[in-house]
């Protein structure tokens, strides 16, 4: 796939990522790039509502087959998932999934071990989503560890793929080599924070389709007995320990934007940090009655804001 194909193909799934994606210096762009889109239809095979359960969980493992170099292609099913899909970015990225595969296969060992890494382990947590929420009333993580874990299984190891990626690519240009051990540390944390604010930002979506990631032992704590509709004023507590929780990731993070020595890469990385603190500030003024009713979202305007903000940074 050539680096006009592959930019339109960004543009159509991700236009916030497109805008910073294109600022990566060119060694670093490739391998995210195409991880993010590999990310990206993953998400596709497991979220589809156009198909059932069974038919997603055989597509994932037959991409997880494809990424292990045990099949050669995706079969005719993800074409077929294509005509079935109204989403224009969508329905492109599973009609130009033999692209991305050939994309995959050509990038040299070290990118395509680090690729191979982050896709099976993001693959893994969809896995679990797909067989763990049932759709057959309303179904919570059971703990604040299940939670956390699914954050790293979706979320968390990209932190740690950016952090792999820019030390593979760019060596001390990226960061010194010292920090490397902290900063995988504090990327996956990102990574998390990233993801935590997506599941609170989505909870008036998420519960009405019978899923909750909120952890069933704080929810209990704080009045809900299972039986019941789950009400705002028992998710409330819990809400703001999490979106506490976030905050304190996006806190750790801060370090890790710090160690990074290109300009670039550190822009890159505290674009989506600055999108994070905004929508956790909009979510907290909110309220979670408000963001169990509807979504609560950054206006396009600051996303702009928010490049100058990082370019500054």
């Amino acid at each position: 796939m050539d680096a006009g194909s592959s930019d339109d193909l960004l543009k159509s799934v991700s236009r916030s990522f497109y805008l910073s994606m294109r600022f990566l210096p060119q060694p670093m762009r490739e391998p995210i790039s195409l991880g993010y889109l590999l990310a990206r239809l993953t998400d596709t095979l497991a979220d589809a509502p156009e198909i059932g359960k069974k038919k997603r969980m055989a597509l994932l493992d037959e991409m997880r087959l494809v990424i292990q170099g045990k099949k050669d292609r995706l079969g005719d099913g993800v074409k077929k998932m294509a005509e079935r899909i109204d989403r224009s970015g969508e329905k492109e990225l599973l009609s130009r999934s033999d692209e991305l595969i050939a994309w995959y296969r050509s990038v040299d060992q070290a990118n395509r071990d680090h690729l191979s890494e982050v896709i099976l382990t993001i693959i893994h947590g969809q896995v679990w989503d797909v067989r763990y929420f049932k759709g057959e009333g309303l179904t919570c993580c059971q703990s604040a560890d299940d939670l956390l874990r699914y954050t790293y299984w979706v979320a968390g190891c990209v932190g740690e793929f950016w952090t792999k990626v820019g030390f593979t690519n760019l060596g001390e240009r990226f960061a010194m080599p010292d920090n490397a051990s902290d900063m995988l540390v504090s990327g996956r944390k990102l990574g998390q924070a990233l993801q935590l604010i997506n599941i609170l930002r989505d909870l008036h979506e998420d519960i009405p389709n019978g899923r909750c990631y909120l952890p069933e032992d704080e929810l209990r704590k704080a009045g809900w007995d299972v039986e019941s509709e789950l009400i705002p004023a028992e998710v409330e507590p819990v809400f703001a320990n999490w979106l506490g929780v976030c905050r304190g990731f996006l806190d750790e993070a801060d370090g890790y934007v710090r160690c990074v020595r290109s300009r670039r890469v550190r822009f890159c990385t505290k674009m989506p940090m600055i999108l994070a603190e905004k929508t956790a500030d909009r979510l907290e003024e909110a309220g979670v009655y408000e963001v169990m009713a509807r979504k609560v979202k950054v206006p396009r305007s600051e996303v702009w804001k928010a490049m100058v903000k990082a370019g500054l940074f």
